[in-house]
């Protein structure tokens, strides 16, 4: 080997970090023998700075992609928020233009209709992306408790199932189950399934069919490993949409979808949570033939929760429109309402006095632990605190209204009206003394379930 071999290979071992020192104390030597000074310095030079280079391009390497890869996000957030916000002005302006005329009556209904669901879109869109990058930060808010399968599985049936046949498509649910009850986090197990049962209703055209089937595999004795697969007969994905269908936003032109609305953040979001509870979701799929996801979770094997027989009546009495029953003695049941924002205030009111239940307001946390001070013993059924409120916040006054010396102050439900949804802020309004939480946007339904579940003097 001559002498320019070995400089080049002392070089190259140099790269290491841990034979660096070494390798360039040995060929420092050599080039010094080998070349001249000039020629030495240059080498030299080159061999002590090409760390340091190195370092640098990774860097502006990974900004670079870092760059691009916000660029895109922006871009393509700027444009799943601002096209449904348009549709919403216009249909504002359009309602405000004809509210008055009684032959666009049926006009404004339709018209509010669709704003009503445009706003559930815009809704579901900021979940999600709340969702993906809490998820992809680590922080992952996992509620592992008993959940009996057949609920839940009914659950997405019934509210998938009205989508999915309007759309001349076939539905069915399979269940191989010999385990009734699993601990897991029931809410993210639907999101996932309803993510991919309604991703399979979009691109499957009508005669088509599509399948859930649910099994299980003994683990040991005290753990099952679940298997949730659905197959449609849709128009299937390319090979090369396939590798990237879990990235963030992406969706598949094909011109068989058009009309098919989706944010490309589903299928992202199912498997951040599916590896959270320690699975995997895979997916086969063939043009023109339909597409198979299969979601595989350990789960542990669990006994049925205490209260399983009053929640399927309460959500049985619910199904039949059978909710909160606004009634005390014959009375109105009273709830006190703690709410700054005046909007959010008076649609409050006007939905809880319209079923009947009598509505006291407050506009802040102090107010409202002075309106129960100063209230007859049990006079209030129900607080509906927000968390976030000038000169006394919701956390603060709960804790207040437990701590007063009368008999109603411990027993009163108090329940959490917010748009703070994260984990922290359910525990810190858990530890204040609330019994529940709504989120906001409040779903009324979700409401009026919750009223008539709560332990009342209803």
């Amino acid at each position: 080997m001559n002498k320019e071999s070995k400089i080049i290979r002392g070089i190259l071992l140099g790269f290491t970090a841990a034979g660096f020192a070494v390798a360039a104390g040995i060929y420092i030597r050599q080039i010094y023998r080998s070349v001249s000074n000039t020629q030495a310095f240059v080498m030299l030079s080159m061999l002590v700075m090409l760390p340091a280079l190195l370092t640098a391009y990774q860097k502006t390497r990974l900004a670079t992609e870092r760059a691009r890869a916000q660029s895109e996000f922006l871009s393509n957030m700027s444009h799943e928020i601002r096209t449904p916000l348009n549709g919403l002005i216009g249909l504002n302006h359009m309602m405000m233009l004809n509210i008055d005329k009684a032959e666009q009556r049926e006009q404004v209904k339709d018209w509010l209709r669709k704003s009503y669901g445009t706003a559930n879109y815009l809704l579901s869109l900021v979940n999600d992306v709340l969702d993906v990058s809490k998820l992809q930060a680590g922080k992952v808010d996992l509620v592992m408790e008993p959940v009996m399968l057949e609920t839940m599985l009914d659950a997405v049936w019934s509210m998938q199932h009205d989508n999915i046949v309007s759309r001349g498509v076939e539905f069915a649910v399979e269940k191989d189950i010999f385990e009734p009850c699993i601990e897991t986090d029931g809410t993210r197990m639907k999101q996932v399934l309803m993510n991919i049962v309604g991703n399979a209703a979009k691109f499957t055209p009508s005669g088509g069919r599509i399948t859930l089937s649910v099994s299980q595999k003994r683990i040991d004795q005290n753990h099952v490993e679940m298997t949730y697969r659905c197959e449609d007969t849709g128009i299937g994905m390319s090979g090369e949409f396939l590798e990237k269908i879990f990235e963030l936003f992406s969706q598949e032109p094909n011109p068989s979808s058009q009309g098919a609305k989706g944010t490309g953040l589903g299928m992202p979001l199912s498997r951040l949570i599916v590896e959270a509870m320690g699975g995997t979701i895979q997916v086969e799929s063939s043009e023109n033939v339909g597409s198979i996801f299969t979601v595989i979770v350990p789960s542990a094997v669990s006994e049925a929760p205490p209260d399983y027989r009053a929640r399927l009546h309460q959500e049985d009495r619910a199904g039949r429109g059978e909710v909160a029953d606004a009634l005390r003695d014959g009375k109105p049941a009273s709830i006190l309402l703690a709410e700054d924002n005046e909007l959010n205030a008076e649609i409050l009111r006007e939905i809880l006095t319209e079923r009947g239940f009598r509505v006291v307001h407050a506009e802040n946390g102090k107010e409202a632990v002075e309106l129960f001070r100063k209230s007859e013993p049990e006079e209030f059924d129900i607080i509906l605190m927000d968390m976030q409120m000038p000169v006394m916040d919701g956390c603060t006054a709960s804790r207040e209204i437990r701590g007063l010396d009368r008999p109603d102050a411990g027993k009163v439900s108090i329940f959490a009206c917010t748009a703070n949804t994260f984990k922290e802020d359910r525990d810190r309004a858990m530890e204040s003394g609330m019994d529940d939480f709504l989120s906001k946007p409040i779903d009324v339904g979700i409401l009026l379930k919750k009223l008539s579940g709560a332990e009342t003097h209803i």
